[in-house]
């Protein structure tokens, strides 16, 4: 059946790192790092106070030499890279390697090893649910669903059995009608397809978004291209009067292929997993562009409701553990903590 939901732990989670030193790196304190030529950086790793970690190749940019164990490069940002991404990997480690190995064609692969890696995040978790049989519970909590069959999953343009993984082909047809003669077309990060109601396509952030718009000209190729591909989904006089800081192509550009994507008598929801402390309100900024005829809905959904919601079983324990102890700029990358405190 694979690697099991309570296999591999994490690599490094906010509990394996000083506080004192974290914080000193965060407020780029010359006590714990020095950026300059022949300097250094204190290992933030808990029991390692004083160490003095020097730059690989003497510079700031390419972090400090491998060190811990798992190995990692340590960044004044800080954050750090691991030597081996699969240490960052917690489920499905026979497939991801795939990717790992860019068989999978998914430039993000290449950041897996990162501590902020949204895939790694995205992937742990819902290919922990896939394995413990429990994909129907994000289903229930990020479409609003009281139950739900359990889903098929497609991560990355790729669908995910439990053995092995394959080409979603319906995907690339689709998005060739939508995108023709784009060679970077639209690829949600997850897709869940559950029987007997629909599909939600998932974008999953894991820090600040990057989806900005500077350009008007990119206001009205998206219009050309898309509105005109699925008339009666967007609002254009809503669109063309929002601010460009409210223009969040991604989402709309998913909710498009949504649209494309669902058949006739099937549900279709676009949702934005984010942290909590993420105050974006893109469910404002994407609900103003959506028309009323629209036929796919959008929701803003944060990990750590998702968390709440897993039932305390052994196969999620170890993803329990990895929400609450996963870490994000060496930090707690989550607003769990009262929960831990209750639990004490």
């Amino acid at each position: 059946m694979g690697d099991r939901a309570h296999g591999p732990a994490p690599a490094y989670g906010w509990r394996d790192f000083d506080p004192e030193v974290v914080e000193g790196l965060v407020e780029n304190d010359a006590r714990f790092v020095n950026r300059r030529t022949n300097g250094w950086i204190a290992c933030p790793l808990s029991g390692h106070f004083g160490e003095e970690l020097a730059w690989q190749e003497d510079n700031y940019r390419r972090g400090s030499v491998l060190h811990g164990d798992p190995p990692a490069s340590f960044r004044a940002a800080p954050t750090y890279v691991l030597e081996r991404p699969l240490d960052n990997v917690i489920a499905g480690r026979e497939l991801i390697v795939e990717a790992i190995a860019g068989k999978w064609g998914n430039a993000e692969a290449g950041r897996l090893g990162n501590e902020n890696s949204e895939g790694a995040l995205a992937w742990n978790v819902f290919r922990s649910l896939q394995e413990a049989g429990r994909l129907s519970v994000a289903a229930c909590v990020l479409a609003e669903l009281e139950s739900a069959a359990e889903p098929d999953l497609f991560f990355w343009g790729r669908q995910i059995a439990m053995e092995e993984s394959s080409s979603w082909t319906e995907l690339r047809s689709t998005r060739d009608e939508l995108e023709p003669g784009i060679s970077q077309q639209v690829e949600p990060d997850l897709c869940l397809h559950v029987p007997g109601w629909g599909w939600l396509l998932i974008e999953a952030s894991f820090g600040p978004s990057t989806d900005a718009v500077d350009d008007p000209a990119r206001v009205e190729a998206f219009l050309k291209r898309y509105a005109a591909a699925c008339p009666g989904l967007f609002d254009e006089e809503a669109i063309r009067k929002a601010k460009l800081r409210d223009f969040a192509p991604l989402l709309l550009q998913t909710i498009a292929l949504a649209h494309k994507l669902r058949a006739d008598g099937e549900e279709a929801v676009v949702v934005a997993l984010v942290r909590e402390n993420d105050p974006a309100p893109v469910e404002r900024w994407v609900g103003r562009c959506l028309a009323e005829t629209a036929d796919v809905g959008f929701r803003r959904v944060t990990w750590e409701t998702l968390y709440r919601a897993l039932p305390e079983e052994p196969d999620l324990e170890q993803l329990r553990l990895y929400l609450e102890n996963k870490s994000y700029g060496l930090r707690p990358a989550f607003a769990l903590q009262e929960e831990d405190a209750e639990e004490l």
